[in-house]
């Protein structure tokens, strides 16, 4: 466990780069949407080494300058509820609607979630740090942004989306982000964590 806690982001990082690999030689042999949703999987992969390899200094942002903490390297967010949390998100919320490809609303979900993270690392968190730039930020403009486009003209040009599709997608989206970010972080925070982030992690801001 101790190694997955230190490696989780390297091994999906990994597992990103081995998806693109699969997807050159396999693209023409599969559905456009399965591609995009494949690509939507690698981005949030790519999403998670950024924020927590490199550069890798999220936890500096989200526990000194969003919440001021006075244990930075473990409260709110710590090691351990990091690796659960962005596990839970990628290869739980984002990967299954590679599955469920006909299933339009859950690949909404996850599309949605990539929208949202604009709005948190590109105004929220910038405004919080008075900067330009955040740990996440590039993958959500280059792979979130754009992959999400393709998926949402995609259903649309394709009559694939529904009125019901929409309200569902949306509903799991708001639901998840609540569950998997919001509670998720609040059930496994502690002040008394042994479970801190190193120095490099919290950045500029240690």
């Amino acid at each position: 466990m101790n190694y997955l806690r230190h490696y989780w982001q390297d091994i999906g990082g990994i597992v990103g780069v081995v998806v693109c690999i699969g997807l050159f030689f396999q693209y023409q042999h599969m559905q456009e949407l399965q591609v995009i949703l494949w690509l939507s999987f690698v981005a949030i992969l790519f999403h998670q080494f950024e924020e927590y390899r490199w550069p890798g200094y999220f936890p500096g942002v989200f526990n000194i300058v969003i919440f001021k903490s006075a244990n930075p390297d473990k409260y709110p967010l710590n090691s351990h509820s990091a690796m659960v949390i962005n596990i839970l998100i990628a290869y739980g919320f984002y990967l299954l609607p590679i599955f469920f490809i006909d299933h339009i609303w859950i690949g909404i979900a996850p599309i949605f979630m990539g929208f949202f993270q604009l709005v948190w690392h590109g105004v929220f968190a910038n405004f919080k740090i008075k900067g330009i730039y955040n740990p996440g930020l590039f993958a959500v403009i280059f792979l979130h942004i754009p992959i999400g486009a393709w998926y949402i003209n995609y259903i649309m040009v394709h009559n694939l989306v529904t009125v019901y599709d929409w309200i569902l997608g949306i509903a799991y989206f708001a639901v998840a982000t609540y569950v998997l970010i919001v509670k998720g972080n609040m059930w496994m925070k502690n002040e008394k964590s042994i479970y801190s982030f190193n120095q490099k992690k919290l950045g500029p801001y240690r």
